[in-house]
């Protein structure tokens, strides 16, 4: 091979890792990102605060979207720098209806008052702010506990209490945090989303300050919870893992999800999080849901340094038999100990493929907002495996989930790093930051056993990860209690059956129309019957950040959701390395 022909060989094939690397906007956003006090970030063109101090040891999974026309200059710690929206939840967030839509729940789906219980910090008006959350989107109010002032643990009507990390304080005020108060909105308003009829317990965790958290407070809460009935504990806190961290999560009936955190593979240091790398409970990944015309589809959730869901390999805990059971060569450099994530859900949302979505919740400072982290993810995969009765049978086994892998989205696109495999990178089966995957609740339901629907006909999404799209068919289904609220939206094709809410019939050609209750656009695939209604949000328009990660170097990276312009660097360069070894041996002839 000639030495000019070789010499324009490799400028082509290194020249998009050029492009990748000098990128203009992550080179500014850098610069900026180096010069902000630790809680605040810079990220596609938006700043983002982190809601806890990531400075303590623990601290909860979640940021917010600050307003587009944020100042950071004169800015402290916890104030809030103008509401967001106000009137009513922001244009362009993610909504029940994209919850109930995208994971395809099933409307003849009820949990009948099972409860759900939370770990968080103290907030007096919790109940308040989730119920504003619940009428915005067209959801009944959740009233106090009557009688013992405790959900009942075999169902009934649902509603909420809160209690302290002993379980006592019972529906009474242990103080307000200042950090922690959005954390707990963002939870429980997930909750609603997934499961309307599922009760809600707080257990509050009473020390001062997130600071004097231990892990020990960590693991008391979510005992408590299973105490009081719960069939499944989110937790939405955690940190690096301390190298003597206990165990005793998840017991037989009460299943224990725990958040992988924001900060990206290995949280970008050396360990991932704990309690989430803990053996016996599942951990919960992130992934940006992206809305496209009422076609979903999700890749690994990562929008920027300080801004990506956790995963990794355990320093402490060895790989528990459920793993080792599936097969320790599906886990790759992880080959004994416990590896996470073991699941996934949405972190972030897109309405249409770019940034700055985020996720409507309403908050105790009296506003909406937009939200980021696994914080949403974790609450919302334990409400929704509520809802569809699957907390019993997993609590048993959390190898159940890999079993059934087949009735969860593979997540196959985007990355949380750099590292040299799966660990870091998304691909075809498990990897490390959306495990098995997603909740596909058109076929969980069919595992549980609880209500039937059907539908036959097409489909149309993103090839990137998991996609739903419109179809055309039949179902059938039921459901019981009520709902208020309005919501709109159009829908083409044909149908025909019996529809969730009573009525029957069919009926062909384009249609627009609002009904009463949280609606979304129908999704693609077998098995959903889904709600009634339209798909809210405005488009967003910022961009997808191309290299991003904690600074360690290895991992080919690609552009997350797009499909037809995923690129991938990693064959490319290989393909060049062995021309360039060719090319070598020929020259030393």
């Amino acid at each position: 091979m000639k030495s000019s022909t070789r010499a324009w060989l490799v400028a082509f094939l290194l020249a998009p890792a050029t492009v990748l690397g000098d990128a203009p906007a992550e080179a500014s956003g850098g610069a900026r990102e180096a010069a902000l006090p630790h809680f605040l970030h810079f990220r596609n063109g938006r700043y983002f605060e982190d809601v806890c101090d990531r400075t303590s040891r623990f601290f909860c999974f979640t940021q917010r979207l600050l307003p587009v026309d944020f100042e950071p200059r004169t800015y402290t710690r916890g104030e809030y720098a103008g509401p967001q929206d106000n009137d009513g939840p922001p244009s362009g967030s993610m909504t029940p209806t994209d919850v109930l839509t995208a994971y395809k729940i099933p409307t003849s789906t009820s949990a009948g008052g099972k409860i759900v219980a939370l770990v968080d910090m103290p907030d007096s008006s919790a109940l308040t702010d989730l119920n504003t959350y619940r009428k915005a989107f067209g959801i009944p109010a959740l009233p106090q506990c009557g009688g013992t002032g405790l959900p009942d643990p075999n169902g009934g009507t649902p509603c909420f209490a809160s209690v302290d990390e002993k379980g006592g304080s019972i529906n009474q005020s242990v103080g307000d945090d200042s950090q922690g108060d959005m954390e707990t909105g963002l939870d429980m308003d997930m909750i609603s989303a997934a499961c309307p009829d599922c009760s809600i317990l707080l257990v509050q965790m009473t020390e001062p300050a997130i600071s004097q958290v231990s892990d020990t407070d960590l693991l008391t809460a979510a005992q408590t919870g299973a105490k009081l009935g719960a069939q499944a504990v989110s937790i939405s806190f955690g940190g690096s893992e301390g190298g003597s961290d206990p165990k005793g999560f998840t017991t037989p009936g009460h299943l224990v999800l725990a958040a992988a955190g924001d900060s990206g593979y290995l949280l970008g240091g050396n360990t991932p999080s704990w309690p989430a790398s803990a053996p016996d409970l599942l951990a919960v990944g992130g992934t940006t849901l992206q809305n496209q015309g009422g076609s979903y589809s999700e890749v690994v959730w990562n929008d920027g340094p300080g801004g990506s869901t956790g995963s990794g390999c355990s320093t402490e805990f060895p790989m528990p038999a459920f793993q080792t059971a599936f097969g320790v060569e599906h886990f790759a450099s992880c080959t004994s100990h416990r590896a996470s994530c073991d699941l996934a859900a949405a972190a972030e949302f897109s309405a249409g493929f770019g940034m700055g979505g985020g996720i409507a919740e309403y908050d105790s400072h009296g506003s909406w907002q937009k939200v980021v982290g696994t914080s949403a993810a974790t609450p919302l995969v334990a409400a929704l495996l509520v809802r569809l009765g699957l907390t019993d049978a997993i609590s048993q086994n959390l190898g159940w989930v890999y079993t059934n892998s087949d009735a969860f989205n593979d997540i196959t696109q985007g990355n949380n790093g750099f590292c040299q495999d799966i660990m870091c990178q998304a691909g075809p089966g498990w990897d490390g930051p959306t495990g098995i995957g997603t909740p596909d609740a058109s076929k969980l339901v069919l595992l549980a056993g609880a209500g039937s629907s059907s539908s036959s006909g097409s489909s149309s999404g993103s090839s990137s990860g998991s996609s739903s799209g419109s179809s055309a068919g039949s179902s059938s289904g039921s459901s019981s209690g009520s709902s208020s609220g309005s919501s709109s939206g159009s829908s083409s094709g044909s149908s025909s059956g019996s529809e969730p809410h009573g009525g029957s019939g069919s009926s062909s050609g384009t249609t627009s129309s609002s009904s009463s209750g949280t609606g979304g656009s129908s999704g693609s695939g077998s098995g959903a019957t889904v709600p009634d209604g339209g798909t809210e949000g405005d488009a967003a328009t910022s961009s997808w950040n191309l290299d991003s990660g904690n600074g360690q170097n290895g991992c080919a990276c690609s552009i997350p959701g797009v499909a037809s312009a995923a690129t991938d660097f990693g064959p490319v360069l290989g393909v060049g390395g062995v021309l360039l070894a060719l090319g070598s041996r020929r020259r030393r002839k």
